[in-house]
């Protein structure tokens, strides 16, 4: 009977030190969220933005953009890689226009704009072009929303700048 005792006494003193070191890794675990959200906020303050901010008003005159989710995307970028099927995703419930710019080479660029072209309409052109000045894209990828009067309502380089989607 005493060893039993002993047994539970020690799986006892197990559970309460197990117990503690998890609160210990949970309190460092938060510490260090807190940290990273510090980091992305200051980054995020001290980076210029992508592309023109919510407010600004598109002047187009060749393409209409009332209405439409536009996205900027280069072969060569690994960011434009990860947000790319977000961006369809998010396009494929866009109740309006959607608008994609692939940058690059024609050789390089052919398979983005073959997945891009499933869900938007295909606009290629280098950095400067017309479209990456209407809306003072500076890199990519870069996506915004443009409500009915040629308006940002949204702008950044992920798609959580972007306003809650509309669903068709």
């Amino acid at each position: 009977m005493s060893v039993l005792t002993a047994a539970v006494v020690v799986v006892g003193i197990l559970c309460v030190l197990d117990l503690l070191l998890s609160f210990g890794i949970i309190r460092r675990l938060r510490e260090q969220n807190e940290t990273l959200r510090n980091l992305r906020e200051r980054q995020s303050a001290a980076q210029p933005p992508i592309m023109f901010p919510a407010g600004t008003r598109i002047e187009l005159s060749d393409v209409d953009v009332n209405g439409a989710l536009v996205g900027f995307f280069s072969p060569n970028c690994e960011a434009c890689k990860e947000r790319l099927p977000e961006f369809i995703e998010y396009a494929t419930g866009h109740h309006g226009k959607v608008i994609a710019v692939a940058a690059g080479d024609a050789d390089e660029i052919a398979d983005l704009v073959v997945r891009l072209g499933e869900v938007a309409e295909v606009v290629v052109e280098e950095m400067g072009g017309p479209l990456h000045t209407a809306f003072g894209t500076e890199g990519y990828p870069a996506m915004c929303v443009v409500d009915d009067d040629s308006t940002v309502v949204g702008s950044g380089w992920e798609m959580s700048a972007l306003p809650a989607r509309a669903t068709r």
